[in-house]
Parts: structure tokens; C-alpha cells; sequence
């Protein structure tokens, strides 16, 4: 007769444990459900995403970049171009599309009143085609379309009607152009703004009814495509040298050269989506990790409190094997379930969550949710290897004790000879000390949990802090409330462009680059009147040909003081000029060069009269449009601030939030574990004569004041922590702003610990009052 195989009874403690403690269990499902789920739905939409925005540089005949000339160019030099004739040296082979465009005025509310630039495109079928994504393409003069997320952010919908540049459109598409996933004006600019700038799309006849300068600007492709971005840096270098050449010789200016990896407006949201993905990894693996101590925390004083019937069961026979499997399984069966019920809701709930955050922010075409393994496997496996693997350590070593010893209770591997000598202060005192020395590695575990949500609470807090503080502080930052930038000094007849506005000054500007390993970015170069009445810098005019005073965001980025020397390059040209700095300049945010207007003239060596535009606090009306290449306004100041704010504002309130529910979840799990550690201790005392008020002021006293103490220097490790990051972040974009968190910010990351503390301290409390005063007579030894 075949015998029947008996059943481990070990599998038998598992589901009781489970609904024994299900309340601690629950909590960690939860955190590890909503972490795991979060970071899932970001890897699907993210793959789901960039995927799409692949496969629409074919599909939408994306540019490999684009250059802007003076005058349009004709037949003979776009030949010359695209083969390479008339250059210095072999050139690479391209061909080249008319993109021309418009930067108009748009007043999408009709009032009147300039509400943004919109920059306006004829419809092409040749290259840099764009979604439609809800809506149709215009086939009228009088028809428009527009970017979808810029409609998004200022309530423009299909049918209605918008003025550009005085001119009517009704919109008829919300549309995204493949190469403005983000809506940069300007390569230069730190942040995209699809509040105030949009791009369009209207017929050739509709182009024609728009009044404001052409921008000649010409798209080029590759007769082959560039193995790697190595190769394409290098050709577009060639491409440019001899492009250079050719348009000198037919007597045209290069006013732009913008290749596709230096392109924003193209590469800003799939490398930020991709930054995004590394990030939620590196987050998961970091709070898996901690959720990990605390699990081998709790089984660790789990064998602590079971170690008699450990004892008896290795006596009897079970294998260190067996039991380590058996501790081990609870951790692994909630993580693994977590990672099933997270992933699920990624694929669902979550990833919808993350792709309207990305199409709040982004002008993304549309996508099709695709599997993703590697999700899968970040979400899954890694999280379940990283719990098995600190689990293992830990219970592999409470397991090497011998079978006496858990018999006895003998689990400590130093012996302290003599009790540590407390100070003398009162019994209470005495007491709360020893509560913390005795839980010292849950505390420790404690400290790290704090830090690390604290660093979340820094970003979380400091963003809304700093854009607040730039957006109040605007004024103080713009020496002159418009900058008009000329296209030459001298107009059509060849007469130098002047102006009846008293308010005008006279100035020079150009741009050079500062060369740095992580990013080439334009510096602005001004030289500015005697006795400015905008740029008050004393002594201005006395200073030296090459001595300058930069802006104090130029020096604080790149770690520049008066008496340095900074070398800056031609963006065009094989030609450097190296500055003294006599002095910083606190009146701007830009990062800029300051010079007199005399030093200027013999640094870039001008004609007599040559300057480049007016500085003015007034809006100068006499100078024909046509003339005018640009206008600065405090808008090109604000409207990084404006635009973070539009796009993470409010999801900073509800990080805030979510910092609180981990700090509460944290702080319950290991008080938690120190209450269950003390239960024989709390008995006793309930059986001397104490209230539970008393018990609860020893116990959960001495865990608030290590919460305490935790919190505040959690809250300055936090904040330097979170500004050493801003800065390594910021230092790889164009432009500059420190990181900044108000007084009252700082109140607020030590105030949302306290209070997911308050909310544990009510759990705690009611813990306290049901441990029965038997307790300890029943564990007596």
C-alpha cells in the first residue's frame, strides 16, 4: 500500500500568519501595489510612447536639421548646398525642403489684446509633417490648425476662431508637428512654453494673409542616415563648414544652424520620458529595499519571539533549509503578489495616469500601448530578488545559532558583561533611553526611511518654492522691459534706423558659447551706453578691452568670481575671445557678458554707428516690423516659471501628499515592530499599576523623539541633497536658476513627517491599550 506523503505543517503557519498580522500586511501590499504599480504604468507609457515617437520620424518625415539664411536663397545656392559645390572641401550630400514660417501675434480670446507668439507654417506634404489628432487639416485661407496641447492649456477647441496678427482663422485641427514634441521658440530656451507659444498650420494662401516678416528657414535630410549620433555630430560639423562657405559666396548671413541633436523642440521630451523611466526604477528599487529591512526587521524579532519552537523544531529534525524557506516565504508571497496586482493596474489604471501627465506637458502624436518586457521584469522580478536576497542575509544569519541556544533564548552574538550605565536622571528618562538603545537598527532604518521621503518632500516643496520666488522677483531680474533686436542697424535705404521714443538706448549684442563637457550654450554679449540708464554698472567705461562684468547666474553656474577668466567661442566661426571678470551683475537671469559700447565696437571690431538694437520701459512704436528681428519682454523671463508651474504644479500638491502616506506607512511598520518587541515589558507594567497614558509616554515618547531628531536633520541632509541634484540636473540645459526653498517651505517638509507620525501615534496608542495585562505571565521562562 503506498503511503501517503504528510504535508509540511510549516505550510499551515503561512495563511494564519497572514490573517494574524493582516493589518501590517495589508499596509506593505498596499505600498508595494501602488509603488510597483505607478512605476510599471511609467515604463509601459513610456516604451508605449517613445516607440510611437520613433516610428513618426519616418512616418512624419522628420528633419535631420534646419538652417536659417537672411534672404531666401535661390535656385543655384540650394544646389550648391545640397551637393556640396562651391565649398571648401567635400561636403556631405542632402536635400533640402522650404520650411519658412512666420511669428505672428495671437490673441486666442479675441480681446485684442497679445495673448503669445504663434509661429505659423504653409502646409507641406515634404518634410516635417505633423498628427492630426483631433479634427482636420485646413483647406481654406481662413482656416487654421493648431498645436493640441497649446488648445489644451488656453481652452482653444475645434470651431472656434482665433486672430493672428489681426487676422481671423477659425481652428479646424488640433495637430502635433513632429518636430515640436515640445513647444521651444528658441533653441536656447531652458524650458519649452505652451502657454504663450504655438505653432500653426494654415494653406499657402492663408500664409500669404499674415503680415510679419518670412523666416527663411530651410530643412535638410541626409542622402544617408548617420550610424550613430558620433556620426551625425560630425557630419552636421561638415555640413556646417561648408554651408558657411557657400552662403558668404552668394552673399547671404547664416542666421540660424540648428541640427537635429541639438534641437529641443525634437529630443527634450523623449530624453526627459527616458530620464523619467530611469528614475521611477532607481525610486522602486529604493523603496523595495527599505521595505525589505523592515520585513527582515520583523522576522527577525519574529524567530527572537519563536526561537523555543525554533529550538524544538531543529531538535526534531527540520533543517536550517526549511526554515529559512519558510521565514523567507511570507515576504516573497507579498512582494510577488504585489508585483501581479501592481502590474496589472500599470497596464491599465496607472499608465493612463502617466500618459496625461505626459500629453499635459508634451505635443505627442498618437500612441498604441505595446508589452513591454523590461517593465516586467523591473516591476516583477527585480523587486522580488531584491526582498529574497536582504530577507536571506538576514535570516541565513539569526539561523546559525544551535538548537540550545534558541531554546534558551540566546540569540545575542556579544555578551555584555554589565548593564550600561544610564545618567541619573529620573526613572522615565532612564527608561525611554533604554527603549532606544534597545531598537537602535530599527531606528537607523527609521532615519533612512525619513531621509529618503525627506529628499521627495525637498523637490515636492522647493519647486513650487523656487518658481514662486522667480516669478515674484521678475522685475529685479530684466534691466530693461523690452530689448529690441534689430535685423541691421541700417533699413532699406541704407540710413541708420532711429527712434522718437525718449525712453531708447542704444546697444550691442551677440552671441558666443561657452564650451563645457556637458553642454555648448550661448552666452549673451552686451555692450552697454555710458551712464546707462538700464545696465547701471559703475565704471563701466573705464574698464579694459577685455574686461568684463558677467551675471551672477553666469558665475553661479559655472563657478566664476571677479579676477577669473572666461573663454568664450564663436557659434559659427573657428574663433575664441578670452574675458577678465571685473565684477558680477545681479539685475539679470540670463546668462550674459557685460561690456562698455566703446570696447565692444573694438572687441568685435563694428563699423562706426553699427549697434544692434534699443533698450527701452516703453514700447517703441516708430520702427517698421520688418526691420525688427526680435523683441525680449519680461515674458521670455517668466515663462520657464509659468510653464513648470502649468505642467508640475499641481502634481507637486499631490507628491506632498503621497510623502505623507509613505512617511505614515514607514513610521507605522517599525513603531510598530518596537511595540510588538516590548509587549512583555508593556504587560509588566500594566500589572505594576500604570495607565495606559503612562505606558503610551514611554513608549511612544521615546519613538517621537527620535522622529523628532530624524525629521530635523533629515529636513537640511534632504534640502542639500535635492539642491546638489537640481544643479547637476540644470547644468546639462541651457540657462540657469538655483534652487530655493522659503522658511516656511522648510516648516512644511518637517510638518508632513510629524503629521503621517500623528496619524501612526493614534494606531499605536489604541495598540498599547490591547495587550492584555496576562501577557506577560504567559511568557514567563
Amino acid at each position: 500500500m503506498k503511503k501517503k506523503k504528510i504535508k509540511n505543517p510549516l505550510i499551515k503557519r503561512i495563511p494564519k500568519e497572514l490573517i494574524g498580522d493582516w493589518k501590517k500586511y495589508l499596509v506593505v501590499f498596499l505600498f508595494l501595489v501602488l509603488t510597483i504599480g505607478f512605476v510599471s504604468g511609467m515604463y509601459v507609457a513610456n516604451e508605449s510612447m517613445i516607440t510611437s515617437a520613433n516610428e513618426g520620424v519616418i512616418k512624419y518625415k522628420q528633419e535631420d536639421g534646419h538652417f536659417e539664411l537672411k534672404k531666401q536663397a535661390d535656385a543655384t545656392l540650394l544646389s550648391a548646398i545640397e551637393t556640396g559645390e562651391k565649398a571648401d572641401f567635400k561636403a556631405t550630400k542632402t536635400t533640402l525642403y522650404e520650411n519658412f514660417f512666420r511669428n505672428e501675434e495671437e490673441d486666442y480670446n479675441n480681446d485684442g489684446k497679445k495673448d503669445g507668439t504663434i509661429r505659423v507654417f504653409a502646409k507641406t506634404k515634404d518634410i516635417n509633417l505633423a498628427c492630426m489628432l483631433q479634427g482636420s487639416f485646413p483647406q481654406k485661407a481662413d482656416e487654421i490648425a493648431i498645436d493640441r496641447m497649446h488648445a489644451d492649456n488656453v481652452g482653444i477647441k475645434v470651431g472656434d476662431t482665433v486672430t493672428v496678427s489681426g487676422e481671423t482663422y477659425k481652428v479646424v485641427g488640433l495637430l502635433a508637428y513632429v518636430n515640436y514634441s515640445t513647444l521651444h521658440e528658441k533653441t536656447t530656451d531652458l524650458m519649452f512654453d505652451a502657454l504663450k507659444f504655438d505653432v500653426a498650420m494654415v494653406t499657402q494662401d492663408g500664409f500669404d494673409r499674415l503680415h510679419k516678416s518670412i523666416h527663411y528657414t530651410y530643412a535638410w535630410k541626409y542622402e544617408t542616415e548617420p550610424a550613430d549620433e558620433a556620426g551625425e555630430k560630425t557630419r552636421s560639423d561638415n555640413f556646417m563648414r561648408a554651408l558657411l562657405t557657400q552662403v558668404v559666396v552668394a552673399d547671404n548671413e547664416l542666421e540660424d544652424y540648428t541640427p537635429k541633436y541639438g534641437n529641443p523642440a525634437i529630443n527634450f521630451a523623449t530624453d526627459d520620458m527616458g530620464s523619467d523611466k530611469a528614475m521611477g526604477g532607481v525610486l522602486l528599487d529604493i523603496l523595495v529595499v527599505i521595505i525589505a529591512f523592515i520585513f527582515a526587521v520583523t522576522i527577525s524579532n519574529t524567530i527572537a519571539k519563536e526561537s523555543s519552537a525554533i529550538g524544538t523544531l531543529r531538535a526534531s529534525g527540520y533543517t536550517k533549509g526549511e526554515l529559512v524557506r519558510h521565514y523567507l516565504s511570507m515576504p516573497v508571497i507579498v512582494t510577488l503578489l504585489a508585483a501581479i496586482v501592481g502590474n496589472i493596474l500599470g497596464y491599465t489604471v496607472f499608465k493612463n495616469i502617466v500618459v496625461s501627465m505626459y500629453y499635459n506637458s508634451y505635443s505627442l502624436p498618437t500612441y498604441h500601448t505595446i508589452w513591454n518586457p523590461d517593465a516586467f521584469f523591473k516591476t516583477t522580478v527585480v523587486p522580488v530578488i531584491l526582498m529574497l536576497v536582504v530577507n536571506l542575509i538576514v535570516i541565513v544569519r539569526m539561523m546559525q545559532h544551535t538548537p540550545l541556544q534558541f531554546l534558551r533564548h540566546d540569540l545575542k552574538k556579544t555578551k555584555n558583561k554589565k548593564a550600561m550605565r544610564l545618567p541619573g536622571w529620573s526613572f522615565f528618562g532612564r527608561f525611554r533611553l533604554r527603549i532606544m538603545f534597545q531598537n537602535v537598527a530599527n531606528y537607523l532604518i527609521l532615519f533612512v526611511g525619513i531621509f529618503f521621503i525627506m529628499v521627495m518632500l525637498a523637490m515636492a516643496v522647493g519647486m513650487p518654492d523656487t518658481l514662486d520666488y522667480y516669478k515674484s522677483n521678475t522685475d529685479g531680474m530684466m534691466f530693461a522691459k523690452y530689448q529690441y533686436v534689430l535685423k541691421s542697424y541700417e533699413d532699406d535705404d541704407n540710413k541708420l534706423i532711429a527712434t522718437e521714443n525718449k525712453d531708447a538706448e542704444k546697444f550691442n549684442m551677440t552671441s558666443l558659447v561657452k564650451k563645457s563637457d556637458a553642454i555648448d550654450e550661448e552666452i549673451s554679449v552686451y555692450g552697454i551706453a555710458d551712464d546707462s540708464n538700464y545696465v547701471k554698472i559703475k565704471k563701466l567705461s573705464s574698464l579694459k578691452k577685455n574686461e568684463v562684468y558677467i551675471s551672477a547666474s553666469f558665475a553661479d553656474k559655472y563657478g566664476l568670481a571677479a579676477g577669473d577668466t572666461v573663454s568664450l567661442d564663436e557659434k559659427y566661426e573657428n574663433k575664441s575671445y578670452k574675458f577678465k571678470v571685473a565684477g558680477l551683475y545681479h539685475k539679470s537671469q540670463s546668462l550674459a557678458v557685460f561690456m562698455s559700447i566703446d570696447n565692444y565696437g573694438k572687441v568685435f571690431e563694428l563699423k562706426e554707428n553699427e549697434f544692434s538694437g534699443f533698450l527701452s520701459d516703453s514700447k517703441i512704436t516708430d520702427i517698421d516690423e520688418d526691420n525688427i528681428a526680435t523683441t525680449i519682454t519680461i515674458h521670455d523671463i517668466t515663462k520657464m516659471a509659468d510653464q513648470l508651474d502649468h505642467s508640475m504644479g499641481s502634481y507637486m500638491t499631490y507628491f506632498q501628499v503621497l510623502c505623507i502616506l509613505l512617511a505614515a506607512v514607514m513610521i507605522y511598520l517599525l513603531t510598530k515592530l518596537i511595540i510588538e518587541k516590548n509587549e512583555n515589558a508593556i504587560s509588566m507594567t500594566k500589572i505594576l499599576g500604570y495607565e495606559n497614558k503612562e505606558i503610551a509616554s514611554l513608549y511612544l515618547l521615546s519613538t517621537s523623539i527620535v522622529v523628532v531628531i530624524a525629521d530635523l536633520i533629515s529636513v537640511i541632509l534632504g534640502t542639500l541633497v535635492m539642491a546638489a541634484a537640481w544643479r547637476m540636473m540644470l547644468f546639462s540645459y541651457s540657462g540657469w536658476f538655483a534652487f530655493r526653498v522659503t522658511p516656511i517651505g522648510y516648516a512644511k517638509m518637517f510638518g508632513f513627517v510629524l503629521v503621517g507620525y500623528l496619524i501612526v501615534m493614534i494606531f499605536d496608542f489604541q495598540r498599547i491599550k490591547k495587550i492584555p495585562m496576562d501577557q506577560a505571565l504567559k511568557n514567563v521562562e
